[in-house]
């Protein structure tokens, strides 16, 4: 059955047009409507009265609640408690002209049951729940709607799932932890045949993180167990909802979400496979009856594949650029005279890219000024334009960007500073590291976590870090973690999902084994290095291979070894206390999972902040981690691949950060 974009409220119309019927519990799929064998009322009883009451103020209700609406009404046995939300996406008068027909149909479908459940005759639909047991912050699964669209997908399923998988699981979590008030999130990627795969996951708003977690897992779970491989479909339960298809579905205005393309992608019926744009376009102008329409995305459709090919960072306004580039500029004498004309009394460090600096402002403010080194093909006006761009990425987990100064020859970053200096010389000092606790350990893995998350997921550019290490983890006067050094970062436009490289860059020992054979970066090379990282922490030795009862052995195959062995209290630090070892267990199995050589089965870092962040989230057991190997197969520890201590590699120097 082929399928129509969803224009009409029927649920005739919806079924037929909008997804094929699959599967639908014990109730009957001609109905928008469910009622509980839970017990019955009498028409005079005053339960009666107070389920009218409350369903029939309930659209109003909705109306000044925002798209979300919890309440009662009664005392004793006659209490009637009421649930309602309307798809994230919903107008007000899509959501009220909704809630309206579902509480009407409930209450002539369901005469006299205590408990029923509708899923609204709307598209966007609308979710309405009554009962005589209280339903705020319950979790409720049953009955589930599963649907799909007819015909298959055309390409690789293996793929398509792990693309597939990504997305929603990253959505999934964003939902969980409320990014919006109605616990709703939607978003898309790319795929290797230039179709785009879109999706939406929404928890009712009453419910705990872990519980909206754990409902839409299960709406991922039901959708592959059921419909794998087909063009799209919707699970749909009482507590949360599941939607994904290859065109645009939302009704409000998605342009923060979506890429630049998805205006330009056809309806439904198009069917477009195989990244068939020709035959899509042919579809969309036979419809429309204009040839400018076929001008407009012509011309999208080009620029989007001009701008895959340059430099992603040259996305804003010249306008922007230049009003924020000018805020940014420091004054050269300024600069000399914060740092002492560059004294070896202020030097914080150096690297391949030149030297770091500290430095206080007139106004009191402490600085670090990282003095760029060597040469660069980029112009003052690139430089400008980039450092403006790396400015937009702030995240309380992350280093920031003050400004820079281009003068007399200097090319200067003005960055925040961090009075702790970086991770590596606690975790390295044997008395520094008698000042992290537990509790303070796992602040700074969860900090970690989430600025990596900030990066892949949440910024307005999608970086890939590709060098993070406890050296590159900046503690500031609190102990809470700051994500540094992005001269080696890669930019990713917001549906980019992986590319290959062949220069490749980082530090030994923690780059992922996929990046270093084959050059393949995306997101969870960035997740391998963090799981490296997270074992350190927890064990207080350095990832390269370390002494242990006189047994040189890499941190990774020691974890590997203890996890199986049922031993991983070995390799907790034994400076720690054991008030939290199961926590510590935890994160363990947490950072496991996230240097599995498959690729597919390591979180994203979403994920990982969700599990770093419930006790009560299930987690997978890990599978072996990934690593280097030599010619006959044995590991390569990092002075078997570069001769002594863990050693970075960098493309080019710290002055130029954007993607090469």
């Amino acid at each position: 059955m082929s399928e129509q974009p969803p224009s009409t409220p029927s649920l005739p119309c919806r079924l037929a047009s909008v997804l094929f019927f699959l599967h639908i519990l014990t109730f009957d799929v001609s109905k928008a409507y469910y009622c509980y064998d839970t017990g019955n009322f009498t028409a005079a009883s005053d339960y009666a009265k107070n389920r009218k009451l409350v369903l029939s103020s309930l659209p109003s209700n909705m109306a000044s609640d925002g798209g979300f609406y919890s309440g009662k009404v009664g005392t004793g046995s006659d209490i009637v408690y009421v649930l309602s939300f309307c798809r994230g996406d919903s107008s007000n008068d899509t959501c009220f002209k909704c809630i309206s027909s579902a509480a009407e149909e409930l209450m002539v479908n369901c005469p006299n049951q205590k408990a029923a459940y509708s899923w609204g005759t709307g598209d966007p639909p609308c979710f309405v729940r009554y009962s005589d047991a209280p339903l705020y912050g319950v979790k409720q699964t049953f009955p589930t709607l599963k649907l799909y669209r007819d015909g298959n997908i055309q390409m690789d399923l293996d793929q398509f799932d792990r693309i597939w998988r990504n997305l929603t699981e990253v959505l999934a979590a964003k939902a969980s932890m409320g990014t919006s008030e109605l616990k709703f999130a939607a978003g898309s990627t790319m795929l290797p045949n230039l179709q785009t795969v879109f999706a939406l996951l929404q928890c009712s708003p009453d419910l705990s993180r872990v519980d909206c977690y754990s409902c839409l897992g299960e709406c991922i779970n039901d959708y592959q167990g059921c419909c794998d491989g087909r063009l799209g479909g919707t699970i749909e339960k009482p507590s949360c909802i599941f939607r994904w298809d290859l065109y645009p579905f939302l009704e409000s205005d998605t342009s923060n979400l979506l890429p630049p393309t998805a205006a330009a992608l056809p309806p439904a019926n198009a069917q477009v496979t195989n990244g068939n744009m020709s035959k899509s376009l042919r579809i969309v102008i036979t419809a429309v009856g204009s040839t400018v329409l076929f001008i407009v995305v012509t011309v999208s459709v080009c620029c989007f594949i001009r701008r895959r090919r340059s430099n992603p960072w040259e996305v804003s306004s010249a306008k922007d650029m230049v009003e924020t580039a000018e805020k940014l500029k420091f004054r050269i004498n300024d600069i000399r005279a914060a740092t002492n004309f560059f004294s070896e009394a202020n030097k914080l460090g150096e690297g391949g890219f030149g030297k770091v600096y500290q430095g206080k402002l007139e106004n009191g403010q402490y600085i670090a000024v990282k003095r760029l080194e060597g040469c660069s093909n980029q112009g003052q006006q690139q430089f400008k334009n980039e450092v403006t761009l790396m400015a937009r990425v702030q995240h309380k987990n992350l280093i920031k960007l003050h400004g820079y100064c281009l003068e007399e020859g200097e090319r200067l970053l003005i960055l925040e500073f961090a009075p702790n200096a970086s991770l590596e010389g606690f975790i390295s000092d044997s008395v520094k590291r008698t000042l992290l606790s537990w509790e303070r350990r796992l602040i700074i893995m969860r900090g970690i976590a989430r600025g990596l998350l900030y990066l892949h997921e949440d910024s307005p550019l999608r970086i890939i870090h590709r060098d993070v290490k406890p050296g590159n983890v900046l503690l500031d006067e609190n102990m809470n973690p700051k994500i540094s050094d992005f001269g080696t970062a890669r930019l990713f436009i917001s549906d980019q999902s992986r590319e290959n490289t062949t220069r490749i860059a980082g530090t030994f020992g923690y780059m992922a084994p996929e990046y270093v054979r084959h050059g393949e970066i995306s997101v969870k090379i960035d997740v391998y290095s963090f799981g490296v990282v997270a074992l350190e922490i927890i064990s207080g030795k350095k990832n390269s291979y370390f002494s242990n009862l006189g047994n040189s052995e890499h941190l990774l195959s020691y974890a590997w070894k203890n996890w199986r062995e049922g031993t991983p209290i070995r390799l907790i630090d034994p400076m720690l206390n054991g008030n939290s070892r199961n926590e510590m267990f935890r994160c363990i199995q947490i950072a496991l999972l996230c240097v599995q050589e498959s690729i597919a089965r390591r979180p994203n870092m979403a994920t990982v902040v969700l599990m770093l962040e419930s006790q009560s989230t299930t987690i997978p057991t890990p599978t072996r981690p990934g690593y280097l190997m030599d010619a006959s197969g044995r590991e390569m520890s990092t002075s078997s691949v570069n001769g002594s201590a863990p050693a970075s590699i960098n493309e080019a120097s710290m002055s130029d950060p954007h993607p090469r």
